[in-house]
């Protein structure tokens, strides 16, 4: 009784605070869950026969993470292609049916289309309410995939499922249609572009409104777009084109210059071009958001401005990280690489640990952006060979790493189990750059 009083308190409190728009917003949501009444009574009668024919034919039901880019790109793709290469797939014959629930948003309807071409999709209304009673019902785990897939956003394989395994491809008329998007934006077929991926808070209050949910926990990710111009302006001089990504933005990325291009509040700006100019770009530079696993989907050069640094993308050369500055702000000095591990800060994910801790984290400046840029365009062109010097310097932060985080209790710190297979063997590697002018890092 006292759950179901501060229940309806608190829907007068949300109307009274919001209006009469969140009246409707909640009346909408009423009638959405009374109709499903009579899907869940099917529900029932559907996973008994789904439980009566198992002995003949598996089938198996995937919730597919929509709302989220980055994990609806990663997870569908580690899906799609384990079940192309039959990897971990059963001996018994089996019917895969994937859904997005219907009270969740697909975010990006293009990337919904290419994945539809390659999985049984079916309606949420009709899989959603089978699966939430597969899971009430004992003895319905050989029916879920859920559990089964929920962490492949981190298996330490996927570069190698990559290499026989295309989850998305472009048929011929998006390849024309992509081709003439890029004419409209001054490219032609020849010229070559970089996508700059720069998080900031305008896209999470768009999906979901403060009101909802406080995202000030995610403020130590975000970064300036005006440290990117030098960067910018740097790459087009090589040659590239410099498109800044995003479906909204807090601050325009002010240039001059023809070559970079405020995609995010471009006329021009689509789902469609956001998943075309990921798959298409020589390569990209992140701060880390959904939108970097679309170029790694791609396998093109990433160039990562990341924290926490236990999080980094480690499994291939294509990686290049730096992260933002660990001040510790009692004694005014940066904290190193083995500090930032054992203070807990190398899998901090909310502002409030690090406000805990002491630690000020500090942006990089543009010309250590423009630095890690730079890099990543040497790979991308050349892949040239390190000297033995340089060799060194990135075979000592890998072993410090590797080092690092084996003695980390993940679970204490994370409170579950993602951070154990985060990490196989160390391929990625810092900004020589980076680590030449912060050589105490690797302490």
């Amino acid at each position: 009784m006292f759950f179901i009083k501060k229940f309806i308190l608190k829907q007068i409190f949300d109307i009274k605070t919001y209006g009469i728009r969140e009246l409707f917003r909640k009346f909408y949501l009423l009638l959405k869950y009374i109709v499903m009444i009579p899907l869940y009574i099917n529900a029932i009668l559907l996973c008994a026969l789904i439980r009566l024919i198992s002995p003949w034919l598996i089938i198996r039901i995937l919730k597919l993470p929509a709302g989220n880019f980055g994990d609806f790109i990663t997870i569908t793709s580690v899906f799609y292609c384990k079940k192309k290469l039959n990897i971990d797939q059963p001996k018994k014959k089996y019917l895969d049916l994937v859904y997005i629930p219907f009270h969740n948003k697909t975010y990006n309807k293009q990337l919904e289309k290419m994945f539809k071409r390659k999985l049984n999709f079916l309606s949420g209304y009709l899989l959603h309410p089978i699966s939430k009673v597969n899971t009430l019902i004992p003895g319905g785990e050989i029916h879920s995939l859920n559990d089964l897939y929920l962490r492949s956003k981190r298996v330490r394989n996927f570069d190698n499922l990559l290499e026989t395994c295309k989850p998305l491809e472009f048929i011929d008329k998006e390849e024309i249609y992509g081709r003439k998007m890029l004419k409209k934006f001054g490219l032609k077929d020849e010229d070559k572009f970089v996508c700059f991926d720069v998080r900031d808070g305008a896209y999470q209050l768009q999906k979901i409104p403060k009101r909802f949910r406080d995202w000030s926990i995610m403020d130590y990710r975000h970064t300036d777009i005006n440290k990117f111009v030098l960067a910018a302006e740097e790459l087009t001089q090589r040659g590239y084109y410099v498109f800044r990504m995003g479906v909204a933005a807090e601050k325009p990325f002010i240039s001059n210059n023809p070559k970079i291009i405020d995609y995010a509040n471009s006329n021009f700006r689509s789902d469609f071009m956001d998943i075309y100019l990921g798959a298409k770009c020589s390569f990209c530079i992140t701060t880390g958001t959904g939108f970097q696993d679309l170029p790694t989907l791609f396998k093109k050069p990433t160039g990562q401005i990341y924290t926490p640094v236990g999080e980094f993308f480690t499994y291939s050369e294509r990686f290049i990280h730096i992260t933002k500055h660990h001040i510790l702000k009692k004694e005014k000095r940066e904290l190193p690489l083995s500090e930032i591990f054992s203070l807990g800060a190398a899998y901090a994910l909310y502002s409030e640990f690090y406000e805990q801790k002491g630690i000020e984290l500090v942006e990089n400046t543009q010309e250590e952006i423009k630095d890690l840029a730079l890099e990543v365009a040497d790979y991308f062109e050349s892949k040239r060979k390190l000297n033995p010097e340089d060799e060194k310097l990135k075979s000592t932060f890998r072993s410090l790493y590797a080092s690092k985080y084996k003695n980390i209790d993940y679970q204490k710190i994370t409170n579950d189990h993602e951070h154990t297979i985060l990490h196989g063997q160390i391929k990625s590697s810092i900004s020589l750059k980076f680590l030449k002018q912060n050589k105490s890092w690797l302490q």
